[in-house]
């Protein structure tokens, strides 16, 4: 079941990207920040502190420097905007998504040709939640009309962002999700673990296929993110 949290006036939100680049235009539009340290700046405007952490590339610094922010500071939400790679072939590129679930990929067993994930190995328990055998399952999502029109998209998480062709169809075997980020699920687990209302937005940028720069979308994914973002936020 999903709690729906609505955004009122004078509040606290955390915007997360990995990248100021994904964030560039955004971040332009908040004005003047209060440097709070190398990762956080912190903007007062339109009745919202609106603190915009950094994290850097991939789980592991999301994790880190999301869990040590959290643990000091008290937010009525948080936004995790990035761009993503489309595995589901329906999805447009530019397109700007809501990820609704997300899992970590990589996390299970090789068997020679096999794969156990982590839930068939019998590791997961109750103290994991809410971490569980599908994943994560966003429901705490902050409810505005924008974000719930969204299409709602189930994410995977990787250290590795898939671009051979074997490693593709073997991925495809074996997971149902539709985009896929290197730092989705991390966001979204800190954000259960705390109990804070969350949304993670991507925008498709590129297919998930063998690696070809020159057929991504990346300008265009950018900037219809930062706009729709800059919608939720300054609107």
């Amino acid at each position: 079941m999903i709690k729906l949290i609505y955004l009122f006036l004078g509040m606290k939100i955390l915007l997360v990207s990995a990248t100021e680049f994904e964030i560039a235009s955004i971040i332009e539009a908040l004005g003047t920040p209060l440097v709070i340290n190398n990762h956080i700046n912190r903007y007062c405007t339109h009745h919202h502190q609106i603190d915009v952490l950094i994290t850097g590339i991939g789980m592991v610094f999301t994790t880190f420097y999301l869990s040590t922010i959290l643990a000091k500071e008290q937010y009525d939400c948080s936004i995790n905007a990035g761009v993503a790679g489309a595995i589901d072939s329906s999805l447009t590129l530019g397109e700007v998504v809501n990820v609704m679930q997300d899992f970590f990929y990589e996390l299970g067993a090789e068997d020679a040709d096999n794969w156990i994930g982590i839930n068939e190995l019998g590791f997961l328990e109750e103290r994991d939640l809410p971490y569980a055998a599908n994943g994560l399952f966003n429901n705490n999502m902050i409810a505005l009309k924008q974000l719930i029109n969204l299409k709602q998209v189930k994410g995977q998480t990787v250290n590795k962002i898939h671009g051979n062709a074997q490693s593709i169809k073997a991925m495809q075997s074996r997971s149902n999700a539709q985009i896929e980020s290197m730092e989705g699920a991390a966001f979204l687990y800190c954000c259960l673990q705390y109990k804070l209302p969350c949304a993670q937005i991507r925008a498709i940028s590129n297919r998930v296929e063998v690696r070809n720069k020159a057929d991504w979308k990346m300008k265009e994914a950018i900037l219809n993110l930062n706009l729709f973002v800059k919608e939720l936020l300054l609107n």
